[in-house]
């Protein structure tokens, strides 16, 4: 009907024409394949062709707020991996200095620089060992 107080529910049951009918209740009311015509509460019906189309899809994901944060953060941690970063130690015990030290990057420079530093300490007068920083 027009004020859709009555109707009937059409379900393709595949691409191959076959149409099942039921009515408002859930009941089977027919089955009639595409070209075939069937009457229903006085109305009749005729299925002239079934399309299968699809276009539209339904998704959602809950955690791919954490998957893109992981992914950032994986990101940033190999950015980070390319910055150099040297630590030096040094520990003085009675007239001895003791002097380590590590580097992510460029051994060979780092090693050279730590060289370059015990050379401006080994330099310096003895009186002048506390007042002056090296600048690393």
């Amino acid at each position: 009907k027009p004020d859709l107080s009555e109707g009937v529910s059409l379900l393709a049951k595949d691409l191959q024409g076959m149409v099942l009918i039921y009515d408002a209740t859930g009941k089977l009311v027919d089955t009639v394949r595409a070209g075939m015509f069937t009457e229903i509460n006085g109305v009749k019906l005729k299925i002239l062709e079934v399309i299968g189309s699809t276009g539209l899809q339904i998704k959602a994901d809950p955690g791919i707020p954490i998957v893109y944060s992981g992914f950032g953060l994986l990101m940033l941690g190999v950015v980070m991996s390319y910055f150099s970063h040297s630590q030096i130690w040094a520990l003085q015990k009675g007239d001895r200095l003791y002097v380590g030290g590590k580097t992510n990057r460029a051994q060979v420079a780092f090693e050279q620089e730590v060289l370059e530093i015990l050379d401006r300490l080994s330099s310096q007068p003895k009186g002048e060992e506390k007042e002056t920083a090296v600048k690393v």
